[in-house]
């Protein structure tokens, strides 16, 4: 182990041993914990063995971040990396004493809730309500760690977590049992079936969720299958996303959630969360229509994937990427400005002939262009024609679109400088 590692790990440990918001702890965490994870953050401190590996960590999470989203991200990097930095670190102040417990931070403070309430407080409502956050811990613990070949997770281990969560929720319902010996015990059955993740890698897991979070509202492009932006089931930054106004929540017109619904082509049921086809654009669109609320929506899909952080940005960008789509849909033409087609007609560069869908190389973005505007009246003729399946063919029309940016992007967001005043 690196002695970096052996540092974190020690600090961890004894920060846990002392009550939340103490000054013992919170100078084990901050003035120590940060100090080696961070170095250069205090000038007054003398140069650690570890500093080198610590900023080698922190750069790479960051040039990770930065590769992959700058190109399509709108605002500005560094405020987002510094705020997911501050976001993060109040995240692990909160959640030290779960690290590598096994359980996630929604039933660590479910667990604080129902701990901290009375006992003449504690209602068959309140038992109900933390049963149900038990069972959520269940379903999401044993998701995570299923084999990615087989999909499966070992069945006497889901029978011994099974068995663990059941115990708790009994256990807990007995006026005579000690709460915390009870939770400790839970957590240590349930540490048996886990992996523990350093704590580095800890960190860095909340911090990478923490900054897609916080940046996904802005992203330009819609992934086929959006990941979930969350390391355990949780989100720091929804008071943020309480603020943010959503371009297309649930003022879809009559005739297009009509075209949604219907889904000729199948390209509305096929565009959906990661590894939940259920989550798909067209459910979430004909949720929004009938102005669901965000609990609602998390209901629908049974609570295993969070309506605001998750469901709402990815709904909303794809709304941008059907939006040419369902503009023919409703027009029977295409889409694109006639100066777009002329351009790609033209094709002076031969970028569009050279974009290919993939496998078929016989098939280039120009030439579906072309074929449509050569009088195919419908993309399942062309598919036909081609010999295609018909949604992997829109899908390549729509990726075409947004890799050559074709339709105007919304405009940029622009942040005021703090220092500035209004007149």
């Amino acid at each position: 182990m690196h002695e970096l590692d052996r540092l974190l790990q020690e600090l961890a440990s004894q920060a846990q041993l002392y009550p939340k918001n103490t000054d013992p702890r919170k100078r084990k965490i901050i003035q120590q914990l940060w100090g080696i994870m961070f170095p250069g953050s205090s000038l007054l401190r003398d140069k650690k063995t570890t500093d080198d590996e610590a900023k080698r960590r922190l750069a790479g999470i960051k040039k990770r971040c930065r590769d992959r989203y700058l190109a399509n991200l709108e605002g500005d990097f560094e405020e987002d990396w510094k705020e997911a930095l501050q976001i993060t670190q109040k995240e692990i102040l909160n959640n030290i004493n779960i690290y590598n417990k096994g359980v996630d931070s929604k039933l660590y403070q479910a667990w604080l809730k129902f701990s901290e309430t009375s006992p003449s407080q504690r209602t068959p409502e309140v038992y109900s309500e933390f049963d149900k956050q038990v069972e959520r811990f269940r379903r999401s613990f044993i998701q995570r760690r299923k084999n990615k070949q087989t999909q499966t997770y070992p069945p006497e281990k889901a029978q011994s977590l099974a068995q663990s969560c059941e115990n708790l929720c009994q256990n807990i319902q007995n006026s005579e049992v000690d709460l915390q010996q009870t939770w400790n015990t839970f957590c240590d059955e349930v540490q048996q079936l886990y992996r523990p993740l350093k704590f580095w890698n800890w960190f860095a897991r909340y911090l990478q969720f923490r900054f897609i979070d916080i940046i996904r509202p802005r992203l330009n492009i819609v992934s086929g299958d959006a990941q979930i932006a969350d390391p355990d089931g949780d989100s720091a930054s929804e008071t943020r996303f309480d603020r943010i106004q959503t371009k297309a929540d649930s003022r879809l017109s009559p005739e297009v959630i009509k075209i949604i619904s219907q889904d000729p082509d199948g390209i509305f049921t096929g565009k959906h969360i990661k590894k939940l086809p259920d989550v798909n654009f067209r459910a979430i669109a004909l949720l929004k229509f009938k102005q669901a609320s965000l609990k609602e929506i998390d209901e629908h899909f049974g609570n295993r994937v969070n309506a605001q952080t998750t469901i709402s940005p990815f709904y909303t960008r794809a709304c941008s990427y059907f939006q040419p789509i369902i503009q023919e849909y409703l027009e029977a033409q295409l889409a694109l400005p006639q100066s777009v087609v002329e351009q790609i007609v033209t094709d002076s560069e031969g970028k569009y002939n050279r974009r290919t869908m993939p496998d078929r190389p016989n098939i280039t973005f120009k030439g579906i262009i072309r074929s449509r505007l050569e009088g195919v009246q419908s993309w399942t003729i062309l598919a036909r024609q081609l010999q295609v399946n018909v949604t992997e063919l829109i899908y390549f029309y729509l990726d075409g679109i947004s890799y050559f940016q074709l339709i105007p992007k919304p405009q940029k967001r622009t942040r005021r400088n703090k220092n500035n005043t209004e007149d």
